[in-house]
């Protein structure tokens, strides 16, 4: 007998858009977040400017995600929040673990994926033990 199984989908596809393709603000959504992340990242005493615009790129990347809204705006918080902490350098790599739990939630992923989450602690520990001072 064949098995009867409806095929797995996607649970944030499933969700009702007001606005926008389901493929279109994913793939906006995850470019806007990791083109704000590289602009704040950029930031140094003498480019301020990009500060600002890699936050507001990288919080309207989580913003226009298709997820539940409370998820975005807490993902978004966090992410933002991440990508500033991450300004002091490779021992800070630590803290990319609240944004993958945000993706992780956003996405409504099973509680099993987060397991998961002990990668970048690992990364992030072997990152700081690499490269323990900031700059040249």
């Amino acid at each position: 007998m064949p098995e009867s199984r409806p095929k797995w989908r996607e649970p944030a596809s499933r969700l009702p858009l007001r606005w926008g393709s389901y493929t279109a603000r994913y793939a906006a959504g995850v470019a806007l977040i990791f083109a704000g992340g590289a602009l704040v990242q950029l930031t140094s005493a003498y480019s301020l400017v990009v500060l600002p615009l890699g936050l507001f790129a990288h919080t309207t990347g989580w913003c226009i995600l298709p997820g539940v809204g409370w998820r975005r705006i807490l993902g978004a918080g966090i992410g933002a929040l991440t990508t500033i902490v991450l300004l002091n350098g490779a021992p800070a790599t630590v803290f990319l673990v609240f944004p993958f739990a945000a993706w992780l939630l956003l996405r409504q992923r099973p509680l099993v994926s987060y397991l998961t989450v002990v990668v970048p602690l690992l990364v992030a520990a072997v990152l700081s033990q690499t490269f323990p001072d900031y700059g040249w």
